[in-house]
């Protein structure tokens, strides 16, 4: 067994243990550079309006053996419109923070859009974009087609920090979604670029 394969499947299967805790979905993708495992958790204290809970945590291992977790969680509170306020607690390899901003939820049968504005509770303020936009129209029968579009950007007043565009294209079947998958990453004042892209496979519960 490589290197590689020893740290990616503890990870990979901390996160299906995750999912079979507390989880909603769980993704695995296997790229060109690096394997992405995801799990997703969403709860509503109630209706769909008012209080609720998202949670996220990511593992990636790259082919150097080089690793990153990140775990947040978004408790938010939804008014009938579908915006509200947000507040964020998270933690990574690199630190942790708190964040609050404004959102906005908007769920139907075949698309959902939530998207947050926040702003970083620290010395030196940081500001950030958060969407999950999903589409995910029926094929006919029990097949849908999925997919989704991710975007994640941190700056501060004057400097960009980091941005990620996450891009996910295939089909669903039974709660099983699968494709075509693309993790873009851009870092610092320059927007240095790197891209990752593979095949996913997803699980919804």
């Amino acid at each position: 067994m490589s290197n590689m394969n020893k740290y990616a499947l503890p990870l990979i299967l901390w996160a299906v243990a995750a999912v079979n805790v507390n989880g909603q979905s769980l993704e695995v993708m296997a790229g060109n550079k690096r394997v992405f495992a995801d799990v997703q958790w969403l709860k509503f204290m109630g209706s769909k309006k008012g209080l609720s809970l998202f949670s996220r945590t990511r593992a990636t291992v790259d082919y150097d053996d080089n690793t990153s977790l990140f775990t947040g969680a978004y408790l938010n509170y939804t008014t009938g419109s579908g915006i509200g306020a947000s507040i964020v607690g998270k933690i990574a390899d690199t630190g942790g923070g708190a964040d609050a901003g404004a959102h906005i939820f908007k769920a139907k049968p075949s698309w959902m859009l939530f998207g947050l504005a926040s702003v970083g509770l620290k010395n030196q303020l940081e500001y950030s974009w958060f969407s999950i936009l999903r589409f995910t129209p029926s094929l006919g029968g029990e097949w849908k087609l999925y997919s989704s579009l991710e975007l994640f950007t941190l700056f501060r007043k004057n400097s960009h920090l980091g941005s990620v565009q996450r891009l996910r294209v295939g089909a669903g079947f039974r709660g099983f979604q699968f494709g075509i998958a693309t993790n873009f990453a851009e870092s610092g004042h320059e927007w240095t670029g790197s891209s990752n892209t593979g095949v996913f496979l997803r699980k919804s519960f």
